[in-house]
């Protein structure tokens, strides 16, 4: 009888480890890392002299956690950002930009559509 006990408690063990294994594997990652200060402009932006203060979307990531953001025209806004898996979050006074990583080089701003590559 012991040693039916013995060898169940052996069988579990490794079973369990194998178990935490894969179910930490399978959490999310973030897939954007800010390990310095990274810029992402409009990808498809083109200048027009009659508007001349409108220079597209740009999005400053800082590795310590805060963001600049120019939502088009010519005012930057100071904030912060979040990721969160392929999430990206930048808070700045009352508004807020939600943006989904494509890639380490891309980013997409999801109300508007509006594709940013990095610099």
């Amino acid at each position: 009888m012991k040693s039916k006990f013995i060898s169940v408690k052996t069988f579990i063990l490794p079973v369990f480890i194998i178990a935490l294994t894969i179910f930490l594997n399978a959490c999310k990652k973030d897939q954007l890392k800010v390990d310095q200060e990274k810029v992402f402009l409009e990808a498809d932006f083109k200048f027009d002299s009659s508007f001349p203060y409108n220079g597209g979307w740009q999005v400053t990531l800082k590795p310590n956690g805060k963001a600049d953001i120019l939502p088009g025209g010519d005012i930057v806004w100071g904030g912060t950002y979040k990721i969160s898996g392929k999430n990206l979050t930048i808070k700045s006074d009352n508004k807020t930009f939600k943006f989904e990583i494509l890639s380490e080089t891309e980013i997409k701003e999801k109300e508007y559509g509006v594709l940013l590559r990095l610099k």
